[in-house]
Formats: C-alpha cells, sequence, structure tokens
C-alpha cells in the first residue's frame, strides 16, 4: 500500500458524512466510526483530504488500500500528514504491533517518520512521490543506480537490527521515489522481529532479477550476472557481513 504524489482537491470536516464509508471500512459500525474519530481527534486531525489518488472506495480517491487499512492524506496544525485507519475486517485488534515496528524501522533511519498512533489509526509523514515501478519507466541509468543503491542500503540497516519487513519483493507496493530521487521504504503492516531478515535479498532480485522492476532495470543499466548475484545473495544470507554486503553492492557496480 502506497502513499501517492498526488494533487488533492477538497479537504472534509472529519465529520462529514460522505467520510463514514472511509472510517469505517468496509463494513459500516456506528461503533467503530464513532471511535476512530475520536481517535483522530486525539491525535490532532483536523480534516482529511481527497483528491486524485490511485484508489478510490465509494467514489472517493485516496492514498491507498490493503488488506490491513487505508491511507489517506490529512493535517494535523503542523500541516499536511499520512494517517492510516485500521479496517475493521482487518486480522489484527489494533495498530499498536505496525506501530511498534515503524518506530524500530525509523530508530535505523528507514521508512517515513513515525507522528503516533491509536488503536485504529497510524500518523506518520506523508511521502510525496511516485511508486517505483511509476517512478523506473522514466528514470536513468544513473538516477537508477543511486536509488538501487540507497534501497539496497536501507534493506541492510533494516537487516542489522532484525526488522524484516516482509513484502520487499514486491517494491511497486513498498517504495516510494520522490522528487528529488530519494526512495522510501514504506508500510510495515507485516514486518517482524521473530523471523530471519531477508530485506536485502528480496529487494535485490526484486530490483534486478526478477519483476517489473527488474524488467526495466535490464533496459536502462543493463544485464546483471544472474548466476553471480545468486551465489553473491548467498552468500551475504548466510554471513550477514557488511563485507559480504559491500561484495554484492560492488558486484551490481552500485
Amino acid at each position: 500500500m502506497s502513499q501517492q504524489n498526488t494533487t488533492f482537491t477538497r479537504e472534509f470536516d472529519l465529520n462529514s458524512p460522505e467520510l463514514a464509508v472511509l472510517i469505517s471500512y468496509p463494513h459500516f459500525s456506528e461503533a467503530g466510526y464513532s471511535q476512530r474519530i475520536r481517535e483522530m481527534k486525539s491525535l490532532g486531525i483536523q480534516v482529511l483530504m481527497i483528491g486524485n489518488g490511485k484508489s478510490t472506495i465509494g467514489g472517493l480517491s485516496i492514498c491507498g488500500k490493503g488488506c490491513v487499512g487505508l491511507v489517506l492524506r490529512a493535517r494535523n496544525p503542523e500541516g499536511q500528514i499520512a494517517l492510516k485507519i485500521r479496517r475493521v475486517d482487518a486480522d489484527r485488534s489494533s495498530m499498536e504491533r505496525e506501530a511498534d515496528f515503524h518506530r524500530i524501522a525509523n530508530s535505523a533511519g528507514v521508512g517515513p517518520r513515525y507522528l503516533g498512533h491509536t488503536e485504529n489509526l497510524i500518523m506518520m509523514e506523508f511521502m510525496s512521490g511516485q511508486n517505483i515501478i511509476e517512478w523506473v519507466r522514466t528514470a536513468n541509468r544513473e538516477q537508477f543506480r543511486k536509488v538501487a543503491r540507497s534501497i539496497l542500503d536501507q534493506c541492510f540497516l533494516l537487516d542489522r537490527i532484525g526488522l524484516d519487513h516482509g513484502e520487499l519483493s514486491r517494491l511497486g507496493r513498498h517504495v516510494i521515489v520522490s522528487d528529488e530521487g530519494q526512495p522510501c521504504i514504506i508500510d510495515f503492516e507485516s514486518a517482524s522481529t521473530s523471523r530471519k531478515t531477508i530485506n536485502v535479498t528480496s529487494a535485490a532480485q526484486s530490483l534486478f532479477l526478477h519483476g517489473v522492476v527488474a524488467v526495466h532495470a535490464k533496459k536502462i543499466y543493463g544485464q546483471v550476472d544472474a548466476e553471480s548475484v545468486i551465489a553473491s545473495l548467498r552468500k551475504y544470507k548466510s554471513l550477514r557481513s557488511e563485507q559480504s554486503y559491500d561484495q554484492l553492492v560492488s558486484l551490481l557496480a552500485l
């Protein structure tokens, strides 16, 4: 689920009836709706912003929709932020664990800045930009090299602190590239500190070997030696050392 660079056209007061379909999604309940409104107010949320997002619910365009929640742009006294609202049918009873993982990622300098959470909400920095699949279609070789290196460096930091993102084999939904060309890993709803980390391995395969991003990478960056990359990834996965990571990025000419 991604936050997108869009031009929002309307601001809605929290009590606007049009927003009920989003605040208590996908099954409206008065109790769930009222609880989420109270939580938004406790976080200082003043308005929700609806516009030309990538997902549409009830005729309302929002930043993103996932299995756990919806992401909307909102405003608090400090400015514009991103707000993740837990779906009423989510496979978890609160956003507590995701908020914890988000803060752990932030401790390594990864992810949008965490700003607060409640039982049903996570408030975070809004990341303006394109998802990496949209971005890579117009990128040049040097731009791709810098973004790929930054993504892998962020993944290495996550590996070092023992936080596995869990979804980095699908970079299109989990990496936003800003207008300044800076990538940001988002969405820690599937993260874990109890399983073995595979952030570097997953992201490297998605960038260079398999999937939509890799297809474009081959056109603008050139074909990598797949067997050598796989061997280097296996070595890194076994050793988890800075040296084995440096050997990987050197092989990828990053």
